[in-house]
């Protein structure tokens, strides 16, 4: 994994300010639904590392959008996770909570990493192990007020939202401190429907994009 490509995953990242969260959707809806967003502005597309096809996922989009999209792995609680996504192709490397051996992985390896984050002793022992990113996990709650609150004592690293969030919450979030937002469902709806997957995700970007520069 190159400097380049992990840069190319935060550039993604503070560009469309959205983070699609895949979780377990079977590979006939999942490529669709990944042109979709795509095709939208949401290129970073976070494949969940808690089913068995994850790793084949990853590097399937990884290859199929090359440089036109950040392809990584969410829900990682190992090293040996870490390390499959990497030789997957895998961009960035999402935690769940504070695993300090899979996040130093993780960084090692090159991915940007971000790991979830909820107390201020958690945003400082993910900052030792290499965070790029700090994912305050779950967002809501406790909701935009706590990051608000929390994220200007630690200008070192950008935060990121996920869990709870909604296109009406989302702008809040990033009036709190958020360079980005994680969403699954709430961004796409159900992912064998994809007309009603356009205009939900066409509603997000604009959202996104009428926020000023993260």
């Amino acid at each position: 994994m190159t400097t380049d490509l992990r840069l190319h995953a935060l550039t993604c990242l503070r560009e469309d300010r959205i983070m699609a969260v895949l979780r377990q959707i079977p590979r006939p809806e999942l490529v669709p639904l990944a042109d979709v967003l795509v095709e939208r502005g949401v290129r970073s597309l976070e494949i969940t590392h808690d089913y068995p096809a994850a790793t084949d996922d990853v590097a399937l989009l990884a290859e199929r959008f090359g440089p036109d999209a950040s392809v990584g792995v969410g829900t990682t609680w190992s090293v040996e996770q870490a390390e499959s996504a990497a030789a997957a192709g895998s961009t960035f490397c999402v935690l769940p909570g504070i695993d300090v051996d899979t996040a130093r992985r993780s960084a090692e390896l090159g991915m940007l990493t971000l790991p979830g984050v909820q107390t201020p002793a958690e945003i400082q022992l993910a900052l030792r192990c290499g965070a790029d990113v700090l994912k305050f996990f779950p967002a809501d709650p406790p909701g935009p007020s706590w990051l608000a609150q929390v994220a200007p004592a630690y200008p070192q690293r950008p935060f990121m939202a996920t869990g709870g969030v909604t296109v009406d919450t989302m702008a809040a979030f990033f009036d709190a401190g958020a360079i980005a937002v994680g969403m699954g469902d709430t961004l796409f709806g159900r992912p064998d429907d994809l007309d009603t997957a356009r205009v939900m995700i066409d509603r997000a970007v604009g959202v996104a994009r009428a926020q000023p520069p993260a």
